[in-house]
């Protein structure tokens, strides 16, 4: 008798499952390859919406994967394939032009095309799969979604990923920077040094993330805690899912939507998640042009053509009519000029754009049960970009900085924007091993933490050497949220799973911290105070230096700190210091401009709100179908491990949430929060604030809001009985 996925999980039998893997396997390895992927898979949505995708083969649980992503984000994931394709602006219009004009430019759906054929036949099979999943679903709802809605191919996913490297490559803001460079001396030098920053800090904006990872030594169990807590803007979207292979996969964790496997998460044995870093996976060069010839340029002493390249995009027009757009690029051997002057030609090389095996990663560290497996996986190659943080049952803790970084002269020259390029001298030559980068396994201080911090302050009882590495991994300042992190974690000696629930959720400003004391001493030495001022003193004397949301006096100092930072070129007395990486930067520079700021934030918080004690949750919400909850943390520049951004609306108040005014999410940071306690039997808890799916006539768009709001979080059902006990539908995606 064949033996079925349902038949492996009857009450009583998992400690069978084991023994009937084999039985199973050779029973249906050949029937399975022969059967539609849709019958070798079983979807069991649990109480949350969660699915957890039981499936004989890989491909099978990627074809599940696909399609209950699509129940949950059919149209999100649309419109990110279209736009990977190019094809966005003739269906959404103008705001999608750049986008699309980017995408045709590099010839993103034929490059990934290419690409994927050279992928491993393992991984192909697995993301085609996928696609189909997704297809699938679309093929059954068409009549239920818009007209636009593409047919779903294996192509479709990787051009979606490859997307991103694309914007990375060109992005305008490098135009930007090498305008500025160049502009006050025309032509200058190419080996110009130049600080140039292209984007802002990492810490800048939402698109950052907390990791840590406790030893058992550092634990009240003796057992690994690892958390996870990344940030991007809501509309991006994380969702939740479980994959079961049977003697293969069997694995929790979260994706982007679009995303054909899981990218971070745990199993029985290991977890890991993944913080943004800051690789420099992008060189630019300079060419030499030949004057009085526009189209030629020198290298190695022979002339090389610069070839144009014609775009057209479609664009939908608001009477729903469409026009053409064309531009013309310029291209060359090495890579598409993204910018030029009367002597020189900058070409962009990046890494993303010459390789697709990323999520091939991802796909096999998902079937790794050990520290081995692990490192076995990341010494390929594969993987990108991203602080790695791990723990596992075996007791270990890992910090690995990861990147596909390639391999440079480093010597006489600075990357951080352009090189000289009439010569091979600079061009990248291979790239850096695995244990050529930063790393951090099992620290005598029993922690690693991450908030998208550079590698060296991974912990403050172990840091690591900056010297003993290249001069182009990322050196930057150690930010505010960073620094917040490592204090909490050198605290207390031992922490309780409740514990780092508590840090993760902690309202703490550290700024205020470091500024308010020199503020109210300049407040209180002005000879005669306004009546503004005086109100300002006594808000920000008894405000707790918290963004909670009964805070009162958070909303004036941040007013304070926002109007001031940006009047004052350097805001603070001191500014950070390598030599006092934890108590820099500190005091503040122009104190006189601070009372008077401070003066004016009382008066604009008050006209704005009518009163200046105005809470910090009256004004910051979470809105989410019938939920409107007062909201806590904020920028992580403020030194807030609770990291928020808000959309302002009419009312005054700012959001994170569903708005009337806008057809997806608005606001960002923290969403989604993982942390796996790995006992003899791992424990796992989460919560993502906006839910599984998009569908806001679905309970499960808003039914983790409020826990989220409280700082709870929700049980993960991992085990084979706890997801029998918390299924509430199970049916097959055929």
């Amino acid at each position: 008798m064949r033996l079925t996925v349902l038949d492996w999980i009857r009450p009583g039998q998992r400690g069978m499952l084991t023994a009937l893997v084999a039985v199973a396997l050779l029973s249906s390895g050949v029937e399975s390859r022969q059967r539609p992927l849709g019958e070798q898979v079983t979807i069991r949505r649990d109480t949350f919406g969660v699915p957890h995708i039981l499936a004989e083969t890989d491909e099978a649980a990627a074809f599940g994967l696909g399609y209950a992503q699509a129940e949950d984000h059919a149209e999100a994931i649309g419109r990110a394939y279209l736009r990977g394709r190019g094809d966005a602006a003739r269906h959404f219009g103008a705001d999608e032009l750049d986008n699309d004009l980017a995408m045709r430019r590099l010839d993103n759906l034929g490059e990934s095309a290419r690409l994927f054929e050279r992928l491993d036949p393992a991984f192909k099979r697995v993301v085609t799969a996928f696609a189909a999943g997704v297809a699938r679903y679309v093929a059954r709802h068409r009549d239920a979604l818009p007209p636009w809605m593409p047919d779903v191919t294996a192509v479709d996913v990787m051009a979606s990923i490859r997307a991103e490297w694309v914007e990375a490559a060109i992005a305008p803001s490098l135009a930007r920077a090498l305008e500025r460079k160049y502009a006050a001396a025309p032509g200058g030098s190419m080996g110009d040094s130049a600080r140039v920053a292209l984007d802002g800090p990492v810490d800048e904006g939402t698109a950052g993330s907390n990791a840590l990872a406790l030893a058992g030594s550092r634990t009240t169990t003796g057992h690994p805690i690892l958390m996870a807590n990344p940030h991007l803007n809501w509309s991006a979207r994380y969702w939740e899912a479980h994959l079961t292979v049977p003697g293969r996969i069997d694995f929790y964790g979260s994706c982007l939507v679009g995303h054909p496997w899981l990218r971070a998460g745990f199993n029985a044995t290991l977890g890991y998640v993944q913080t943004n870093n800051a690789p420099d996976l992008l060189d630019v060069y300079a060419l030499p042009l030949e004057a009085p010839a526009a189209d030629r340029y020198r290298f190695d002493g022979r002339p090389r053509v610069l070839r144009q390249r014609e775009v057209a995009v479609e664009v939908r027009n608001e009477d729903g009519t469409t026009r053409t757009e064309r531009r013309t690029y310029w291209d060359s051997d090495a890579g598409p000029i993204v910018h030029r002057t009367p002597t020189l030609a900058f070409a962009a090389r990046h890494v993303g754009l010459e390789q697709l095996t990323h999520f091939d990663g991802f796909y096999r560290l998902s079937r790794a049960r050990s520290l081995r497996d692990v490192m076995a996986v990341m010494r390929k190659g594969l993987l990108l970009t991203s602080n790695f943080t791990y723990a596992d049952r075996d007791g270990n803790i890992l910090y690995l900085w990861n990147a596909r970084l390639p391999r440079r002269v480093d010597a006489g020259v600075t990357y951080e924007l352009d090189v000289p390029g009439a010569t091979g001298q600079y061009l990248w030559r291979g790239f850096h091993r695995s244990s050529d980068l930063p790393q951090l396994l099992n620290p005598s201080g029993g922690y690693v933490q991450n908030a998208n911090n550079s590698p060296w302050y991974t912990s403050l009882s172990n840091p690591i050497d900056a010297s003993r590495f290249p001069s182009y991994i990322e050196r930057r300042p150690l930010a505010l949220r960073p620094q917040i992190a490592l204090e909490m974690l050198e605290a207390r000696e031992r922490f309780s799973v409740d514990d780092v629930v508590a840090l993760k959720f902690t309202t703490r400003m550290l700024l205020a911290d470091r500024v308010k004391p020199a503020l109210l001493d300049a407040a209180r030495a002005v000879l005669s105070p306004s009546p503004d001022l005086v109100r300002g003193i006594e808000l920000l004397e008894r405000w707790d230096n918290r963004a909670a949301p009964d805070s009162l006096g958070a909303l004036v100092f941040y007013q304070f700190w926002d109007t001031y930072a940006k009047a004052v070129q350097q805001p603070y007395a001191r500014s950070w210091d390598e030599q006092r990486p934890m108590e820099t930067p500190v005091g503040l520079s122009d104190p006189a401009s601070a009372v008077k700021h401070l003066e004016d934030a009382v008066r604009w918080v008050r006209t704005k709100y009518g009163r200046e004690d105005v809470a910090w949750g009256d004004v910051f919400r979470f809105r989410m179908g019938p939920h409107d909850l007062p909201a806590d943390g904020g920028p992580g520049t403020l030194g807030l491990y609770r990291v928020m951004t808000f959309r302002e609306q009419g009312d005054g108040t700012w959001v994170a949430g569903r708005t009337a005014d806008r057809p997806d999410l608005v606001g960002g940071g923290d969403a989604w929060v993982l942390l796996v306690h790995f006992a003899r039997q791992v424990q796992a808890y989460s919560v993502l604030a906006y839910g599984q799916t998009t569908d806001p006539a679905s309970p499960h768009s808003t039914d983790q809001i409020t826990l989220f709001a409280n700082h709870q979080l929700r049980p993960v059902w991992y085990t084979q009985a706890d997801i029998k006990t918390h299924t509430v539908r199970e049916y097959r995606p055929d």
